[in-house]
């Protein structure tokens, strides 16, 4: 390995690249501080797109990109550059290793890459990878390659253990269950044949344990590569067919049985990703070398060749002229693991051909025909050679494939697959994808497009009955995902039409997303994500209820708070036994919410609660339980103050009585007259004092009162009862009139 300094950039080329990062850091300013309709966002990605296609004027434009400095063909800056070094420091803490920016990376394209980039790192490398968001959030103009650095975290696992934890997880079925390590580890496997080889003869030996030893084998291997394919697919669509190609090369060291069960899935919905037969695919990848080892480890294995072989090898090359071909192939290497046999080996490859070959469909294909199959192959059109379109036609076909338009299509794909299958384990397997594609969209973002795949994903799961279980399973996975830890940043600037959408999403998943909004709303801070998130959680009315229920013991206040909150506004007789615990909280604001939650329930029975609460409680529980109640002076406590002047004996609590007389003077109301009736009346003969204390107060709130009513309780007084009544009551009378 040299360790000479790396080139220096032309002048020209340098000047074209430190204008790109000095205008891609101004627009990663702009797009953090200001708000999407701010025009500084609009002019400085106007600017950088037009920086980009600058730079892509001869084609695709490579960058490297190191923790302080950034490289073109392995060239560097003839000299620091600040916006250079800023933009590599970018880049290089979202692991960003290189950069290929491509024609068509318009301004679009760019404010959604620099949205994520304006995430902190570690939220980014939570929710999979800048890699992995920008596959769902971007496109084609701009090719992103990632730092791998769980490759050293494999190694130090070892091979072997990872390769007993893949096997585990694809025999556990149905379906494979493995976190993004664990299949970024069976990518690499797959992608080395020596280490996809040892992975299948691991799980070979693990199933051979079993009675059924090529069945397991079989369903596991199945299980496996749809697992596989739904994770590229959902990931990097485009690496899908190399991957199946790597599969198949690896499927030539299957024995005949296990072949013959494995083309026996193609027919069978388990062999269904998405609208994909993984094993049909995998069979149509297989290329000729791989099949003509197979046939020549068998012919190996067996001396000779089965009728089960040429079963198998007919079903994996039909045409007869192929045949020939690959078993050509095959001969050489079967000869080479054959080496006892050299002079029978002729005479042994000659009944091996035959039996293999003896299948002909010359009788169900007319000679017309098969001319016209014949011809049909030398006709290719080489389209790049007609360039006879205008300009404005090619420009209308490149806008199809733009970033934004392939998302589009993406969606309406899906769409119109949950539209169209009929098959409800087919349908399971779209709606799951669905969901998966919606997390991600979550993930960057792009809640509109997310909730519209859910939309239809609920409009179709609701068209057919068989859909019915599947869609439910989905939704609650969905809700379980990435859609609570982001929304509620993503309702503090959400438009109110996508707002309503959400929550009536919310509402649609049920009560899987109750505790986790609460938690939510519980460590939000912005004022407009508070409310709407309150509105959401509201809306479950009783469903929600039992699932506040268990973060009455949360360790953070906040969401104990929020728990009793919810409690308040779901209402009914169910959670007000709930509070109690809460109102002895050593946190005074979750004391508060409890107290209030029980206050403003208006019930007979809420007042009974907490007035029970507060006469047993003692110490510094029972001082701060009266001061939050002494605080209360809305109209809709006067139920509570009311029960409190019936029920309670003036000076156990005389604060509280005090209060209660007062508040019930400034409310009114029939209710009102009613307690300041009886506690005009109330006392007892050993308390002279606080007697004439309680009545006059109590005759003054009646006089406040002031309505018929209210008077005329004050004249029925006056004239009737002890002398103390008579004399409060005649006082405030005479004030009165």
């Amino acid at each position: 390995m040299s360790d000479s300094p790396p080139a220096v950039l032309q002048a020209d080329l340098a000047a074209k690249l430190s204008e790109f990062a000095r205008t891609c850091k101004a627009a990663a300013r702009a797009v953090s501080l200001y708000p999407g309709g701010h025009p500084a966002i609009a002019t400085s990605l106007s600017r950088l797109a037009e920086a980009t296609s600058r730079l892509t004027e001869q084609g695709p434009f490579e960058i490297q990109v190191h923790a302080e400095y950034l490289l073109v063909d392995q060239a560097r800056m003839p000299k620091a550059d600040t916006g250079v070094r800023e933009l590599a420091a970018l880049l290089h803490r979202h692991l960003i290793g290189g950069l290929t920016l491509n024609a068509g990376a318009d301004a679009d394209s760019w404010r959604t890459l620099l949205l994520l980039l304006a995430r902190s790192p570690e939220e980014v490398r939570a929710d999979g990878g800048i890699g992995h968001l920008w596959t769902t959030a971007g496109g084609p103009s701009i090719d992103i390659r990632e730092i791998d650095y769980t490759e050293v975290l494999r190694e130090r696992q070892g091979l072997a253990a990872t390769i007993e934890s893949i096997i585990a997880a694809a025999m556990a079925g149905p379906r494979f269950e493995m976190d993004d390590s664990g299949m970024g580890a069976l990518l690499d496997i797959v992608g080395d044949p020596a280490k996809l080889q040892q992975l299948l003869e691991q799980l070979d030996r693990t199933a051979s344990a079993s009675s059924q030893r090529v069945d397991l084998q079989t369903a596991a291997f199945v299980n496996l590569v749809r697992g596989l394919a739904e994770y590229v697919s959902n990931r990097t669509p485009g690496q899908l067919n190399p991957v199946l190609e790597q599969l198949g090369q690896g499927a030539r060291h299957r024995s005949v049985e296990a072949m013959i069960s494995l083309l026996a899935e193609r027919s069978k919905p388990e062999a269904m990703a998405g609208g994909v037969n993984v094993v049909s695919a995998l069979i149509e990848n297989m290329n000729d070398a791989s099949v003509a080892g197979f046939v020549a480890d068998s012919v190996v294995a067996e001396r000779g060749a089965s009728e089960r072989l040429a079963h198998a090898f007919r079903a994996l090359v039909p045409e007869l002229d192929r045949q020939r071909q690959l078993l050509a192939l095959a001969r050489d290497e079967a000869e080479a693991g054959l080496p006892g046999e050299d002079e029978s080996f002729p005479e042994l490859w000659q009944r091996v051909e035959g039996m293999l070959t003896s299948y002909t469909d010359a009788r169900y294909v007319s000679d017309d025909y098969a001319r016209e199959l014949s011809h049909a192959r030398t006709q290719p059109v080489d389209v790049e050679r007609t360039s006879d379109d205008p300009p404005e036609r090619v420009a209308g076909w490149l806008a199809t494939v733009s970033d934004s338009a392939l998302r589009n299509l993406d969606r309406e794909l899906l769409g119109d697959l949950l539209t169209i299958e009929a098959d409800p384990l087919r349908w399971r397997d779209i709606a799951d994808t669905v969901v998966s594609h919606a997390d991600d969209l979550v993930r960057v973002g792009y809640f509109d497009q997310a909730a519209h795949l859910v939309e239809k994903l609920i409009e179709e799961g609701g068209a057919q009955p068989g859909r019915h279980p599947h869609a439910a399973a989905s939704l609650e996975r969905f809700g379980r995902g990435s859609l609570m830890k982001h929304l509620p940043a993503f309702l503090r600037g959400a438009d109110d039409d996508i707002y309503r959408r959400l929550a009536t999403l919310c509402h649609t998943i049920g009560p899987p997303v109750i505790v986790p909004l609460a938690e939510g709303l519980a460590a939000e801070q912005d004022a407009r994500a508070r409310r709407r998130l309150r509105e959401i959680l509201v809306g479950f009315g009783s469903r929600g209820a039992e699932s506040i229920r268990p973060l009455m013991g949360a360790a953070n206040w906040e969401v104990r708070r929020t728990a009793a909150f919810l409690l308040r506004e779901f209402g009914g007789a169910e959670g007000l036994k709930d509070l109690v615990p809460l109102l002895s909280d050593a946190e005074p604001l979750v004391q508060r919410e409890a107290v209030q939650g029980l206050v403003l329930n208006g019930s007979r029975e809420a007042s009974a609660i907490l007035l029970k609460t507060v006469i047993a409680a003692k110490g510094r529980t029972r001082e701060s339980l009266v001061k939050e109640v002494l605080s209360l002076r809305d109209d809709r406590a006067a139920p509570f103050f009311a029960f409190a002047l019936r029920e309670l004996e003036p000076r156990s609590l005389p604060e509280v009585y005090n209060v209660a007389i007062d508040t019930l003077g400034a409310v009114g109301g029939d209710e009102s007259v009613v307690a300041l009736t009886a506690a005009l009346h109330r006392g007892q003969w050993w308390t002279p004092f606080a007697n004439r204390r309680f009545r006059s107060a109590a005759a003054q709130s009646l006089k406040r009162i002031g309505t018929p009513a209210a008077l005329d309780a004050l004249r029925d007084a006056s004239n009737r009862g002890p002398a103390g009544v008579r004399s409060a009551a005649r006082a405030e009378l005479g004030r009165a009139e």
